[in-house]
């Protein structure tokens, strides 16, 4: 470059002496020591467009098949739709099973150019379950069911089956590949309908096939952001969804707008629905067996239990209350041990209740032995029997 601009000024001396004059492309041509052609048809260009034309560096681009990215595409959308999880390594063993190798960055750097990014899905379907959920549950029924056959040594009744759901507007799988354009919502900031209900399985007395339904008047559906009605002031929009909800949950100043169902689920809300449901139970079916799992508000007992953070006179007066005689100089871990042991002598609430609805109490048969064994294996997730 400074050899040739050097050139051009000893040039332009050279001509002076002789008098000759260059035009313009000539001079340009001289001093870049390109072809006078080729400066012609640049400055050409640039008048016609006004633009510079622009040359990309280092390697071109490649273009993404449309096949691969169609393939991408289905596989994302399916996943957000279905709810399912959907990871990069996820996604390459798909991509693989047609056909389409890619390294873990090059698969990265596709889904980034398409516009997806890694985070929370839009929808998620809420009867999504792993396959290991499936398997214990069709487990659990198949046993369950045997009941209505006569086996496990229980009496043949009709089985019902008691629970409490809830569903967000916004449920949400947790970690997948999301469409750029996607609107992500945060579940538990949303609208959230609480769910309890009763199903009933039973032996159809013609034709002896299995047959269940909802038991009827059992299903109650309600938002807990909705405030019930009031009898002051203007009357809400939303006052009609409160129409058929219960006068214990109109009551229960619920709180909206939480994660799960839990805190808007107590021991006194669910044993008022639960009393009626066993009178309603009773009318329609006679005796039955009720299964439900070991929700904390679902094993109140009729009193108090001391617990492990109790103080040690309040272990001695309670075991004293039961009959328990107590050991002299007992720690306060042996104190605790004995009232685990005796806990048994405190019935569950919701036992009482499902006696207190039957009319013979030889039909009744108490299992609060298993809820407490349940209830010291697995708080939440047991499951405890016991008939109605």
């Amino acid at each position: 470059m400074i050899i040739r601009v050097h050139q051009y000024f000893l040039d332009i001396r050279q001509r002076q002496k002789q008098h000759q004059d260059l035009s313009l492309c000539k001079e340009v041509a001289a001093v870049l020591g390109i072809g006078e052609a080729t400066v012609t048809r640049v400055v050409a260009e640039y008048n016609k467009n006004e633009t510079l034309p622009q040359k990309n560096h280092g390697q071109p681009k490649k273009e993404l098949n449309c096949d691969v990215v169609e393939l991408i595409r289905g596989l994302v959308i399916s996943a957000n739709i279905s709810g399912a999880p959907l990871s990069t390594h996820v996604l390459r063993q798909k991509l693989e099973e047609n056909g389409h190798i890619f390294s873990k960055w090059t698969l990265l750097r596709i889904l980034h150019k398409l516009g997806y990014y890694y985070g929370h899905g839009e929808r998620r379907n809420i009867l999504h379950e792993s396959p290991q959920n499936v398997a214990f549950r069709n487990c659990y029924l198949r046993r369950r069911f045997e009941n209505l056959q006569g086996a496990n040594k229980v009496p043949t009744r009709p089985e019902v089956f008691l629970d409490e759901s809830y569903c967000h507007l916004h449920h949400t799988t947790s970690r997948t590949w999301v469409p750029n354009h996607g609107v992500v919502y945060s579940s538990g900031h949303g609208p959230l309908i609480v769910i309890f209900g009763a199903i009933i399985v039973m032996r159809n007395g013609n034709s002896n096939k299995l047959f269940g339904e909802i038991v009827p008047n059992s299903l109650l559906l309600w938002d807990p952001s909705i405030k019930p009605p009031s009898s002051r002031g203007r009357r809400r929009a939303n006052a009609d969804a409160w129409d058929n909800v219960p006068d214990i949950i109109r009551n229960s100043n619920i709180v909206a707008d939480h994660v799960d169902y839990h805190g808007n689920f107590t021991a006194e809300i669910f044993e008022d629905l639960f009393d009626k449901l066993c009178a309603n139970i009773k009318e329609q079916y006679g005796s039955v067996d009720i299964h439900m799992d070991g929700a904390r508000y679902h094993k109140h007992r009729t009193e108090q239990v001391p617990t492990s953070n109790s103080r040690k006179d309040v272990l001695i007066a309670w075991l004293l209350s039961v009959g328990v005689n107590v050991p002299e100089r007992s720690s306060k871990a042996e104190l605790y041990e004995l009232v685990k042991l005796n806990k048994t002598k405190v019935p569950f609430m919701c036992v009482e209740i499902a006696k207190k609805c039957l009319d013979k109490a030889k039909e009744y048969k108490d299992l609060c032995d298993d809820m407490l064994l349940a209830e010291s294996e697995n708080e939440d997730s047991e499951v405890e029997e016991f008939d109605e």
